[in-house]
């Protein structure tokens, strides 16, 4: 009996440090599926120059989910893996649901890398991520301006 507790404690810690460390989500497939969403969001209709601001957006992001993909590939994690949004997003603003979802992905993907052949895959995915941020601020200051003039022109 003591020997089955032994055994069955060894192969607990050893399964323990065999584990794929950070997890089985690791940080940026936790940041694609937020970037993915952000992305979903970005394509629902607006206004013509709302519109732009935000497919310009919509490239940036989809950059970004490209390169994680690719630093993905490198780590040798499955992409086939979804783990949920980490974001609430019910009852938020279109643009504020956008913005958070790209801060938490940059958030996500912004913690240390060990692999140092993802880095830059990584560092490249954050400048993505910054641009469609500029991009959604741009896109909802001209969301307002619109809403807030229409009619009077």
């Amino acid at each position: 009996m003591k020997l089955k507790t032994i055994a069955v404690g060894f192969l607990v810690c050893a399964s323990a440090i065999l584990a794929d460390t950070p997890g089985r989500h690791p940080a940026y497939l936790h940041a694609r599926s937020d970037l993915w969403r952000a992305t979903q969001i970005m394509q629902t209709p607006d206004e013509r120059n709302v519109r732009r601001d935000l497919g310009r957006a919509l490239r940036e992001t989809r950059e970004a989910i490209g390169e994680i993909d690719r630093a993905a590939y490198i780590d040798r994690k499955f992409l086939e893996d979804r783990p949920p949004v980490d974001t609430n997003l019910r009852g938020k603003p279109k643009f504020r649901a956008i913005a958070q979802l790209l801060w938490s992905a940059k958030k996500d993907i912004a913690q240390e890398e060990d692999n140092p052949g993802a880095r830059g895959r990584r560092n490249r995915a954050i400048q993505d991520i910054d641009h469609g941020l500029e991009l959604v601020r741009k896109a909802a200051f001209d969301d307002h301006i619109d809403d807030e003039f229409r009619g009077r022109w």
